[in-house]
C-alpha cells in the first residue's frame, strides 16, 4: 500500500511540476533598426512613395568633351549636359539629384548616346533610384530653351535589394520644367510613384 501511495505522490508531484513549467505564448517584437547617422528614420524595404519634387538649379553644357577612358559611353568625344541639385522628400530627407546627358558632338545632331537621372541620399546602402531620361537637353538648349516634358524610366534602385523586379510594374515618372539659356537656370519637377 505504501508503494501505491508513494507512486501516487510521485505522479502528483510530476504533474504539478509539469504544469508549472508550461509556458504561455510570448510575442517577440524585433527591435527597430537604429537611426541613420544623421538621425533620419531608417528606410523600410519596398515602401512606395508618391514623388512630387522640384529642383531649381543651374545647368552646364560642355561642348565636344573628351573622355580618354571612354568611361561614360563608348564614344571618346561627346557633348555633355550636366544638372546637379538637391531636393527634399519627407520623411527620408534631402536627396541629391544628378541629370547627365551624353550627346553626339555634331552641332545639329539630336542623337543622344545616354541620358539618365539618379536621385539618391549620399552614403552606402542608402535609398536611391536611377534610370533613363527621355528629354533631349542638347536640342532644347540649341533651340533656345523653354518648357519641356518627358519621362524617367527607373531601371535601378535600393528597393531591388529585396525585390529585383520591383520597378517593372511601375509606370515611368513624369518630368516637366523649363530651361533658360540666358540665365543658365533649369527647373525640373519629378512626379510619380516609386520605391526606395
Amino acid at each position: 500500500m505504501k508503494t501505491i501511495i508513494k507512486s501516487i505522490v510521485v505522479l502528483l508531484i510530476t504533474a504539478v511540476v509539469f504544469t508549472s513549467c508550461k509556458k504561455e505564448p510570448v510575442q517577440v517584437t524585433p527591435p527597430s533598426p537604429p537611426p541613420l547617422p544623421d538621425n533620419r528614420p531608417p528606410v523600410a524595404n519596398n515602401t512606395e512613395y508618391d514623388l512630387n519634387i522640384t529642383l531649381n538649379t543651374t545647368y552646364n553644357f560642355y561642348d565636344n568633351r573628351i573622355d580618354p577612358w571612354q568611361y561614360a559611353i563608348t564614344e571618346s568625344n561627346f557633348d555633355l549636359t550636366l544638372i546637379i541639385g538637391k531636393a527634399n522628400l519627407p520623411p527620408l530627407g534631402e536627396f541629391d539629384i544628378y541629370v547627365m546627358e551624353y550627346a553626339d558632338t555634331a552641332s545639329l545632331s539630336d542623337k543622344i548616346y545616354a541620358g539618365y537621372i539618379q536621385i539618391s541620399i549620399p552614403g552606402v546602402n542608402t535609398p536611391y533610384i536611377s534610370g533613363t531620361c527621355s528629354i533631349n537637353f542638347k536640342k532644347l538648349i540649341r533651340e533656345g530653351g523653354g518648357a519641356f516634358s518627358g519621362t524617367l524610366t527607373i531601371a535601378y534602385g535600393s528597393a531591388t535589394r529585396s525585390n529585383p523586379n520591383i520597378f517593372s510594374s511601375l509606370p515611368p515618372l513624369q518630368l516637366s520644367g523649363s530651361l533658360n539659356v540666358t540665365t543658365g537656370i533649369v527647373s525640373l519637377t519629378i512626379k510619380g510613384k516609386t520605391y526606395f
